[in-house]
């Protein structure tokens, strides 16, 4: 469930795009690079980065490409990384699992 008191949760997709685009934007002018050196070193068109820039539109791959340049791969897989469950959770897991096979059991009979 999203948190609303937290205000990334109130903007829309395209303004989270447009600042991601921004960012990358600004990553790429910190480098000195220009729009032309960066896509010849993600294997992108200079045209593709542009939109990129503008809109924030990407594929997966392409963000990764990209992430990777700017050493930023790290934090981009760490925000999909799963929490380390507690033994206790871990248990509980089992045991659902369990019950699940169990009831499947049963139910081919």
């Amino acid at each position: 469930m999203p948190n609303f008191f937290n205000q990334v949760y109130v903007k829309t997709d395209g303004d989270i795009l447009s600042e991601i685009g921004e960012y990358l934007r600004q990553r790429r002018i910190n480098d000195n690079l220009t729009q032309q050196e960066l896509a010849d070193k993600v294997g992108i068109s200079k045209d593709q980065l542009s939109k990129i820039e503008r809109t924030g539109k990407t594929s997966l791959a392409t963000l990764i490409s990209i992430s990777r340049k700017f050493n930023l791969l790290d934090q981009l897989l760490d925000v999909y990384k799963m929490p380390e469950l507690t033994p206790i959770q871990k248990y509980e897991i089992e045991q659902k699992i369990k019950k699940i096979k169990t009831n499947r059991k049963r139910i081919r009979k």
